[in-house]
């Protein structure tokens, strides 16, 4: 539902600019960037739990053949709902290159054949807190400092980010970082003093990246999503505690059944969803111009989001098109 809820504040982000729907649309935007990196620490969480073995044979020829069929298969129909208007070859590099959202798809392929390499530095505590750190320095933290950096001089900027790049820490990568971090969590007792502190950053993560983003936008007079990265500290802290918070909470056996059902449902929401937003934009016009931005957006990703889980649901029930959806 957040991923949805980030697709569809972003659908019309630069054109909105300035006005009270671009406000909604930030805000929203700013609510759910923790979206992508839960799902990567919950695949750490799974993966790298040191309970279960985990073969590089089997790794390959499940895993990621199976990713890699996905990508295949849900880019060959977005392509083809696009259309060929610029040639057979425009249309075959379409195919490769896939939607714009399977980039994670991409990036979930390069983590799975990390996998034997990171479960060696997770066995060990000291070594994954170590890891951790580095690269909350290196991917988190200390690139941030870049961007603010062109607001000075555009020399300076390009200038530091060369000169950091030629210390080539680059196995210390965000989405690395969140993988080992979903497994570090879970695997560890976090302290209620430790949580509280981490919650209060979500919260007033959230509430900068929303500011700060207004802020700079007024200052270049143009939209600017430099606070929006996935690999940021603010993004890093709003994931962080909410993946705590939902660690600690107890579901009643009641509401089980249905959470594991509709998470089997997740991947094919994640796939269909945007083709539903572009359907529901050339075929019935539906945008902002319906109701009230402060109404439509929220409204607009959760029609989006049941009309994806019913889409969903049904082709789970194909057996051919079964196996590209779960």
């Amino acid at each position: 539902m957040a991923v949805v809820l980030l697709h569809t504040s972003g659908q019309k982000y630069t054109d909105s600019y300035p006005s009270i729907e671009w406000d909604v649309r930030n805000i929203c935007d700013s609510l759910v960037r923790w979206a992508v990196p839960i799902f990567v620490m919950i695949s750490g969480a799974l993966f790298l739990d040191s309970k279960k073995k985990i073969k590089i044979e089997k790794l390959y020829s499940r895993n990621i053949t199976r990713i890699i069929l996905i990508f295949a298969f849900w880019s060959v129909i977005y392509a083809v709902y696009a259309g060929d208007d610029k040639g057979i070859l425009f249309m075959f590099g379409r195919m490769i290159k896939g939607p714009f959202h399977f980039w994670f798809l991409k990036m979930i392929i390069g983590l799975y054949i990390t996998v034997p390499i990171v479960r060696a530095i997770t066995a060990n505590k000291k070594l994954e807190q170590y890891f951790l750190c580095l690269s909350f320095l290196n991917a988190f933290l200390i690139p941030m400092i870049f961007p603010l950096m062109g607001y000075i001089s555009d020399e300076a900027k390009e200038y530091a980010v060369n000169y950091y790049n030629e210390f080539g820490i680059k196995i210390a990568s965000g989405y690395v970082g969140y993988f080992v971090l979903g497994h570090y969590l879970t695997s560890n007792v976090i302290k209620k003093t430790t949580k509280r502190v981490i919650y209060f950053l979500g919260i007033l993560s959230v509430v900068a990246v929303c500011i700060l983003t207004d802020f700079v936008s007024n200052r270049a007079g143009t939209p600017d999503m430099v606070f929006y990265d996935n690999v940021n500290v603010f993004t890093l802290f709003e994931a962080t505690a909410l993946f705590i918070f939902i660690k600690d909470i107890k579901i009643a056996p009641k509401y089980q059944p249905f959470i594991i059902n509709s998470s089997k449902l997740s991947l094919g929401i994640y796939i269909v969803h945007p083709l539903v937003m572009v359907i529901l934009l050339d075929l019935w016009k539906f945008d902002s111009a319906f109701l009230n931005p402060v109404y439509f957006i929220p409204i607009y990703a959760l029609i989006i989001f049941l009309i994806s889980y019913c889409v969903s649901y049904v082709l789970t029930r194909i057996p051919i098109i079964k196996k590209f959806m779960l």
